[in-house]
């Protein structure tokens, strides 16, 4: 049971993808779309870290989790298409860092060089928000900061990932320090 409730939320950020892009083609005003992506977002985020601690509780992989990261992708770009299609993104700017991201995770093919360039669409949403709905935006922090306190633990594991795997090996110094440091184990494998 607990396998197929985190595989269902899994799978359900690819729905909340397409939605995403629903909410920015159907909004009459920029703020409401950008009120509704953030709150969608918030959403998918809440499903990806409950899918991944339903995972680790599950004595194998699931059926679905190796598409969580695909499917967080697929959930940035529904993000980034949405607020483009509700005018919050110019469309040149959205296809111009839609194509550069494209080629640098073609050139360089990690999970580092997606989460990179992943992280200005990630932003974009909140940061849009401070602007036009600042309240949405407080509790978007409100979030980040309480999901931070209940799953620092995971947080680490997450930037070490991206630490270990960026292009070039450059980082993996500053991962060895911060494990010795914090006394922490490399992670076998990674959710």
């Amino acid at each position: 049971m607990t396998a197929w409730l985190a595989d269902a939320l899994t799978l359900g950020r690819l729905a909340l993808a397409v939605g995403l892009v629903l909410v920015g083609t159907m909004a009459t005003e920029v703020a409401q779309a950008i009120r509704q992506i953030t709150l969608w977002l918030l959403l998918g985020w809440t499903a990806d870290i409950a899918d991944g601690v339903l995972a680790r509780l599950t004595p194998k992989p699931t059926r679905w989790g190796r598409w969580d990261f695909p499917l967080d992708m697929a959930m940035v770009v529904g993000s980034i298409l949405g607020l483009t299609a509700a005018g919050a993104i110019s469309p040149t700017l959205s296809l111009g860092y839609l194509m550069v991201a494209a080629f640098l995770v073609w050139r360089f093919p990690t999970k580092a060089t997606t989460m990179a360039v992943a992280c200005p669409a990630v932003f974009a949403p909140f940061v849009l928000a401070h602007r036009w709905e600042p309240e949405i935006f407080w509790w978007s922090v409100l979030w980040a900061v309480a999901m931070l306190a209940l799953n620092w633990r995971r947080f680490e594991e997450i930037v070490l990932d991206f630490v270990d795997t960026f292009p070039g090996g450059h980082l993996r110094p500053l991962g060895k320090a911060w494990r010795q440091r914090r006394t922490l184990r490399h992670p076998t494998s990674a959710s």
